[in-house]
């Protein structure tokens, strides 16, 4: 069984989209900003050779930065669908699963808590910042709904 960019681009947007879903809940229920902007002034920066802001709030403005932010949120779910698929079909020679979905979400974390939380300068595990605490529970939490959201994928996939 091969995995098709068909399939990865399906499972990707069906994820993403599960998982935006549930960050606006989380946003209007917690207070959880989602300021893709932000991640898009720090995809800029890193054009220019900058990874690591004191606080990318400070940074000035790029132009498109919040179409730049979410075109990376995308480009970041498609990436991760095909890991996540190839990963089932050439190391656990299984389809995907709920479980496996969710495991492989909550690893994904690890991305934000040592990448991009510390770029945008709210240093690792978020330990600069005003709520650590928050920020782990709250990206965790997110990044396993979207390990939901690529099984769910891969159902849509399959019923297609």
């Amino acid at each position: 069984m091969d995995v098709m960019w068909l399939e990865i681009l399906v499972v990707g947007v069906v994820a993403n989209i599960f998982t935006d879903i549930y960050e606006l809940a989380l946003e209007h229920s917690l207070e959880k900003n989602r300021d893709w902007n932000l991640v898009g002034r720090w995809v800029a920066n890193l054009g220019r050779g900058v990874f690591r802001h004191d606080e990318i709030t400070d940074a000035p403005t790029v132009r498109f930065e919040l179409a730049l932010g979410w075109a990376f949120h995308y480009l970041v779910a498609f990436v991760y669908a095909e890991i996540y698929l190839l990963f089932m079909v050439a190391v656990m020679e299984q389809p995907a699963s709920l479980v496996s979905g969710l495991v492989f979400g909550a690893v994904t974390v690890l991305a934000p808590w040592l990448i991009l939380i510390p770029g945008l300068g709210g240093g690792f595990f978020a330990a600069k910042t005003e709520r650590p605490n928050f920020i782990r529970m709250a990206s965790l939490s997110v990044h396993v709904v979207f390990g939901g959201g690529l099984f769910l994928g891969t159902v849509v996939f399959a019923a297609i």
